[in-house]
């Protein structure tokens, strides 16, 4: 299982903290207010230089959240100079991606923001490929991003866990977990051992100081890895 840490700001030395203590992989942030950690982030203009300077600082994949709603995302070109200067993802609910993402040059990680128990839309949303021809999925994960606010930051439950672990069959690609709830590292080993594709650490969990988030993953990194 992936253990994905999302900052809590576009910070060097966060993202430096997060990489040396165990993450596989790290996520910025543009164009939102982010509910958990109460920070917003600004546009591609305010924060482009801070992305490239992470991803220049570090040693392991970057992406971006890029956006919460079609009017403030950055353009087609503005992404394809991202993955040019080496951003790996993005991710970003499917209510508010365009068509024109599927032909980016990075991996495309999609968002769930609900899901109600039913196969169509977790399956019909990431079963995506692009031909007749093509072998491969062009969704790289999906992210169950499915608790509500209201929820966040509660114990994480077995009716959690089985939710799911159901959403987990139905979805055509490895299920990426946020930490929306309070997920604990005793939890992460259940999702570990049951196929759970990535875990994505964020200020519920981590806090939003250098040490909390050093702390925070490298203690998650060791319960995924002695699962």
């Amino acid at each position: 299982m992936e253990l994905i840490v999302s900052l809590p700001q576009n910070d060097v030395a966060m993202a430096r903290a997060a990489a040396d203590a165990g993450a596989h992989a790290l996520k910025v942030h543009m164009n939102v207010e982010h509910a958990a950690s109460g920070t917003r982030f600004g546009s591609f203009a305010e924060e482009s230089d801070r992305v490239r300077e992470i991803i220049t600082a570090v040693d392991i994949p970057v992406g971006l959240m890029p956006g919460a709603g079609l009017q403030a995302l950055p353009t087609a070109e503005e992404l394809t100079s991202l993955a040019n200067d080496g951003l790996d993802f993005v991710d970003i609910y499917t209510h508010h991606m365009p068509l024109w993402f599927i032909g980016l040059p990075l991996k495309l990680i999609v968002a769930l923001s609900e899901f109600k128990g039913f196969v169509e839309q977790p399956f019909y949303t990431t079963h995506l490929y692009t031909s007749a021809e093509q072998s491969t999925n062009r969704v790289y994960m999906c992210e169950a991003s499915i608790f509500p606010k209201e929820e966040y930051g509660q114990p994480f439950t077995y009716h959690d866990y089985r939710r799911l672990r159901i959403l987990q069959e139905y979805v055509d690609v490895p299920l990426l977990v946020p930490t929306q709830k309070a997920i604990t590292p005793a939890d992460a080993q259940w999702l570990t051992r049951t196929g759970t594709g990535g875990l994505m650490i964020g200020a519920v969990v981590t806090g939003t100081s250098l040490e909390s988030i050093a702390k925070a993953t490298t203690k998650y990194r060791q319960a995924i890895d002695s699962a």
